[in-house]
């Protein structure tokens, strides 16, 4: 009987670290580091390098990590360019800015 009970108690110490491990990720989509250490709004082009490997439809391949090659933008549009070492993409996007919420990319397009 108390070799049962041990092993319900790890079994539910066990499934309870795995959510703890597992629960913070699951609502992240991109960080929210969108203000800087100073408390001014970091630009969009730092914002989107950043972020490119969160904001990017298409995931790295081969174990490859994205990385920012060109990017422009102004008044609320831009273009990226980016590449993982092995697949290379450009696409357009759109944003918001606000020193209140920060940057917001409204739309991600890859060409």
């Amino acid at each position: 009987m108390n070799k049962s009970i041990l092993f319900l108690v790890i079994v539910i110490i066990a499934i309870g670290a795995a959510v703890y491990m597992w629960w913070p990720n699951v609502h992240l989509n991109v960080p929210e580091e969108n203000i800087a250490s100073q408390g001014k709004l970091m630009s969009i082009e730092n914002y989107i390098t950043q972020n490119i490997s969160a904001l990017s439809p298409v995931k790295e391949q081969l174990g490859g990590k994205f990385y920012v090659t060109s990017i422009t933008a102004a008044d609320g549009k831009g273009v990226v360019s980016y590449e993982d070492g092995h697949n290379a993409y450009t696409a357009d996007f759109t944003y918001t800015s606000s020193d209140q919420t920060g940057h917001t990319i409204t739309s991600f397009v890859i060409r």
